[in-house]
């Protein structure tokens, strides 16, 4: 219910809904629901690669939980293709030797 007022009020590319999009696909992951949290977390990462930029913590945090999806549905070398990117940009923001 959270989520649809959200997308009327805010609009479906809002940081904020983009917050739910993920909590919601973190719940979908939890029940197993693997394909239903992959399309809520990619709509999360598409939003806030726009709004916040490819280089910001919180879309580097969107790869790795895309990444964490990606290791429990069994699709290793796409789960360490987003493990990478997200490396690379807590890296980039955060510096090497806060990691």
């Amino acid at each position: 219910k959270c989520l649809a007022i959200e997308e009327k009020v805010l609009g479906e590319d809002h940081i904020t809904t983009a917050t739910s999009y993920n909590n919601i696909g973190l719940l979908m992951k939890g029940m197993g629901e693997l394909d239903d949290a992959l399309v809520l977390y990619k709509k999360c990462l598409a939003i806030r690669e726009k709004v916040l930029g490819e280089d910001h913590i919180d879309t580097a945090t969107s790869y790795n939980n895309i990444g964490s999806l990606m290791h429990d549905m069994g699709k290793l070398d796409d789960a360490l293709v987003l493990f990478k990117k997200c490396l690379a940009i807590q890296e980039k923001v955060l510096g090497e030797d806060i990691l």
